[in-house]
C-alpha cells in the first residue's frame, strides 16, 4: 500500500520518516522494475523468474482498486504458465509483444511518448528531447546500442525509478534540500512525461489485446505512475 504522503519532510527521526523512506524505496524498486520488464523484447530467463518467484502475488507500493485489477490479470497470465515457464509460454509472449509494440506495418501500441503528439505518429520529436535533457541533467543517457528514442516507455520508467532511489539516498544522507530537488523532478517528470501519453497507450494496448500479461502491465504502470504523482504532489506542496 502507499503511503509517501504522510511524513518525511519535517520528520527526519521516528515511524513516519522509515515509512516514508520504505515507501519511496518500494516505489523506485516498482518502476526500475516495470521498466526492465519492458526493455527490449521480452527476456526469457526475466519473465521466468517473474512466474517462478510469483512476483506478482504481492506487488510493492500500489494499492486500491485499480491495482487490484492489474493484479488480477497479471495473477491470471503468471498461473496460466507453465512450472518452468516453458518455450511455448515464452513465443506467446513474445508474439504479443511483437503484435502490440513492434508490427510490420503499423504499430499497434507505439512505446514512445513522441508518436501521441503528432498526426503522422513520428518518433525523436521535441518529446524525445526534453526527456533526453532531464536525463542528462542526473547524469544518464539511454543505452545508444538499442537504438530506441530517448522517450520509449521502458526508458522513462526506469529514469523515473531512478530519481526516486536518488531520493532515498538523499534521505539517508540527510540531505533534505537535495532530496526534494529531486522529488520535485520526479513528480514534474511523471506529469510532464509519462502521465502525458500513458493513458492513451493502456487504452489502446486494452483496445488491441485480450492478453493478461500486457492488458495487467499497460493498467499496472498507469496506476503506478498517479500514485507516485499524488503521493509526490501532496508531500511537496509548500
Amino acid at each position: 500500500s502507499s503511503d509517501l504522503g504522510n511524513g518525511g519532510m519535517n520528520d527526519n527521526c521516528g515511524k513516519a520518516s522509515m515509512e516514508f523512506r520504505d515507501q519511496l524505496e518500494a516505489a523506485a524498486a516498482l518502476f526500475v522494475l516495470l521498466g526492465r520488464i519492458f526493455h527490449g523484447i521480452p527476456d526469457r530467463s526475466l519473465f521466468a523468474e517473474l512466474v517462478e518467484q510469483q512476483v506478482f502475488e504481492d506487488i510493492p507500493y500500489v494499492a486500491g482498486s485499480d491495482a487490484q485489477n492489474a493484479q488480477r490479470r497479471l495473477l491470471a497470465w503468471a498461473r496460466s504458465c507453465d512450472v518452468g515457464f516453458s518455450e511455448k509460454d515464452y513465443h506467446d509472449l513474445r508474439a504479443e509483444y511483437t503484435r502490440l509494440f513492434v508490427g510490420t506495418k503499423r504499430v499497434l501500441a507505439p512505446p514512445w511518448e513522441s508518436v501521441y503528439f503528432n498526426k503522422e505518429r513520428m518518433v525523436f520529436q521535441h518529446q524525445t528531447f526534453e526527456v533526453r535533457a532531464m536525463y542528462a541533467k542526473h547524469g544518464l543517457e539511454v543505452d545508444l546500442i538499442s537504438r530506441e528514442p530517448d522517450d520509449h516507455l521502458a526508458y522513462e520508467l526506469m529514469f523515473l525509478g531512478h530519481l526516486l532511489a536518488r531520493g532515498v539516498g538523499f534521505f539517508e544522507q540527510g540531505e533534505s534540500g537535495k532530496m526534494r530537488e529531486t522529488l520535485v523532478d520526479a513528480v514534474s517528470f511523471t506529469v510532464c512525461h509519462p502521465l502525458s501519453w500513458v493513458p492513451q497507450w493502456r487504452d489502446t494496448v486494452h483496445r488491441h489485446s485480450s492478453n493478461d500479461f500486457y492488458c495487467g502491465y499497460a493498467a499496472l504502470v498507469e496506476v503506478a505512475l498517479r500514485q507516485v504523482e499524488d503521493d509526490l504532489s501532496s508531500l511537496l506542496l509548500p
